[in-house]
This record gives C-alpha cells, structure tokens and sequence, in this order.
C-alpha cells in the first residue's frame, strides 16, 4: 500500500495497526433483474442457485446489522479520517441492502422464496439484539466483513464464479464486491478504536463463522424445499466441484479465513486494491 494512503497508529493494547486512508464513497446504482427470467438462474443449477439466492437474502437484513452495530460507536470516534469512512461504509451498505432487496423480490417471483428468508433473518436479528451487548454485536460485524471481504476478491480474481450468471447479477456481485473491499477495515478499524479486546474478537468470530456456515446450508435446503426441487446427481456433482474442487471456493477461502487470528491482522495487510481499479477501468459507466 502506498504510504501516502495507510496509517500506523497505536491502539489501546500498544498493537500498532496499519489502516487505509482512501476514500469511501457510496455508488447508487441500477440493475436490469427484470432480465432474470430463469428460475435456475446459475447455470440452471438448483443448488448453487439456490445457495446465491440465500446468500442475497441474507444481505438486506444482515447490512442493516451491519451498520446499526458501527453506528453505535460513531460519536465515539474523533479521528476525521475514520469518521468520515465509518459515513461511507454506512451509505455503501445501505445501497447494497436496497439493491438486493430489489433482486430478492425478483427471485420471489421466481419462485425461490428470497424475501421470505430476508424476514427470517430479521427477526433473528432482533433477538440477538436484546441478548447481546453492543461489543459482541460490533464484533459479529468484524468477523462478517472479513468473510464477505474475502468472498469478495475471490469472485474478483476468479471471473469463472460469476460468470454463468445473467448479466444483471454478475453486475451486482462485481459492484458488491468492489465496495466490500473498499470498506474492509472500517467495523475492524472502530472496534480496536472503541473496544480493543482481540480475544473477545476472536472468540465471536469463531462463533459466528459457524452460525454463517449453518445458516447458509439450512437457507439453501429451505429455497429448495420450499420449490419443490429434488436436484439432479449433475447438479449435485456441480456443485461439489464449486465449493471443495481444486479451484474451490472453501478451499481458496481457508488461508485468507484463517489469516483472522493472526496477532498482527489488519484488513489492509492485504493491499488487493488493483481489484478496484481494474473495476472502474473495465466498466466506467457504472463505476
């Protein structure tokens, strides 16, 4: 990373952490999902169909968490740089709830139930709301922005991922992704500000990589069942190779999952922002 776009600064725990001083700027954008005519819009594969649907249902519920749990802290943070990121982040992940809500309601009248996990999610949220402290929530936010944010440059540097999807949703993933990198630090960046206990981190982060993991699995199933699909052993085989081939999204995910818990983690640590650029470079009207 270029010196004139990171910081090192000192932490309540004398940790020094790198963070970005790039800008984060939302994008209001528009997506033709009325093209999405298929049911089986990935590839005419019912799984993995399926399995992107629950992940976009997750979205609209799951951002609103997202920002409501950074909100909490942002009159507690001085720094002009961060403050103004913690604005960004907040504008960014509220167009990406609007967005896939959008979508969802798409895939409602696919048949694929989307809004009606959106729903579910929403009220799981709440409970966890009053049963848990605005640390722990703060913390849960961490750890989902290094999941999607490593979902987000594997999409970025394998093409393949998205690439049997319409148009629109390739648009959508790429878009998201994008500004999933962009504000990668920012929850991480707040909570060692605010909070500062990694071991608290940690802890939750384990945790919450499970209920994501399981959550996602019993959403898939859900799409499917509630659709009525039995899938087709192709299917089925497809879908092994996507997640545990090779070229595998669990298996690229591990190393850069695992880079977490690290003593010296930071999102930038990573400097992956060629991904941005090449973005804006190859689709200029939407950047």
């Amino acid at each position: 990373m270029n010196q004139a776009n990171k910081t090192i600064e000192t932490n309540g725990n004398d940790e020094s952490i790198v963070r970005s001083d790039a800008a984060i700027k939302p994008r209001k954008m528009h997506f033709d999902f009325d093209s999405v005519q298929d049911a089986y819009w990935y590839d005419g594969n019912a799984i993995l169909t399926a399995y992107f649907t629950a992940l976009s249902a997750t979205f609209p519920p799951g951002e609103q968490e997202f920002i409501d749990s950074v909100r909490h802290y942002r009159d507690q943070i001085t720094d002009p740089t961060l403050k103004e990121q913690v604005r960004g982040f907040i504008g960014q992940e509220a167009h990406h709830r609007h967005q896939h809500h959008q979508v969802n309601e798409v895939f409602d009248a696919l048949g694929l139930s989307a809004t009606r996990l959106e729903a579910h999610l929403s009220r799981h949220i709440a409970i966890q709301r009053k049963r848990h402290s605005p640390k722990t929530l703060l913390a849960a936010t961490v750890g989902m922005e290094h999941i999607t944010a490593i979902l987000a440059d594997h999409v970025l540097n394998h093409p393949d991922v998205i690439a049997p999807m319409p148009k629109a949703m390739q648009d959508l993933f790429r878009w998201h992704a994008v500004e999933e990198i962009e504000h990668k630090a920012v929850a991480f960046d707040v909570y060692h500000r605010c909070e500062g206990d990694r071991i608290h981190l940690n802890r939750v982060m384990k945790f919450q990589t499970l209920e994501f993991i399981i959550r996602s699995a019993c959403y898939t199933l859900a799409i499917l069942y509630w659709k009525r699909k039995m899938p087709s052993l192709n299917e089925i085989s497809a879908a092994f190779r996507f997640f545990w081939g090779k070229q595998g999204l669990m298996r690229n995910l591990a190393a850069p999952y695992r880079s977490f818990f690290k003593k010296d983690f930071h999102p930038w640590n990573k400097d992956n922002r060629d991904l941005i650029a090449n973005w804006k470079e190859n689709t200029p009207s939407l950047a």
